[in-house]
C-alpha cells in the first residue's frame, strides 16, 4: 500500500513539473533597435525565459527603441510588443524573422505560450 501511494504521488509532481513554464529554458530572443527598419542602431538582445512568460516587461531602460525583430521563438509561443506601459492595448505581434517597424517608440513587450 505505501509503495502504490508513494508511486501515485511521484507521478503526480511529476506531472506538475512537466507543466509548468522551465525558468532556464530560452523560449524567445528579441532584438531592439534604436532606428526603424531594423538595421540602425542595434541595442542588443532580450532572451526570454520561463520565469518571464506571461509578464510585461521593458524592451530598453535607458534607449528609445523604434523597431525589434524576433531571432527564435519557440513553437506554441506567440512574441508581443506594446507602445505602452502597461501591456494591455496597442498589442503588435512579432512574426518570427520579420521587423516590426514604425515613428513611435515601443516600450514593452509580452511572449505568451501554451505551456
Amino acid at each position: 500500500m505505501y509503495h502504490i501511494t508513494t508511486l501515485s504521488l511521484t507521478a503526480s509532481l511529476l506531472g506538475m513539473v512537466a507543466a509548468t513554464k522551465n525558468p532556464v529554458h530560452r523560449y524567445a530572443q528579441l532584438r531592439a533597435w534604436g532606428q526603424p527598419g531594423c538595421r540602425a542602431s542595434n541595442l542588443g538582445e532580450e532572451g526570454i525565459y520561463g520565469d518571464y512568460i506571461g509578464l510585461c516587461k521593458p524592451l530598453d531602460n535607458y534607449d528609445m527603441v523604434r523597431s525589434v525583430s524576433a531571432e527564435s521563438i519557440e513553437s506554441g509561443c506567440t512574441l508581443y510588443i506594446y507602445r505602452n506601459l502597461q501591456c494591455h492595448s496597442e498589442r503588435i505581434e512579432v512574426p518570427l524573422n520579420k521587423c516590426v517597424s514604425g515613428e513611435h517608440e515601443y516600450k514593452m513587450y509580452k511572449l505568451l505560450c501554451d505551456v
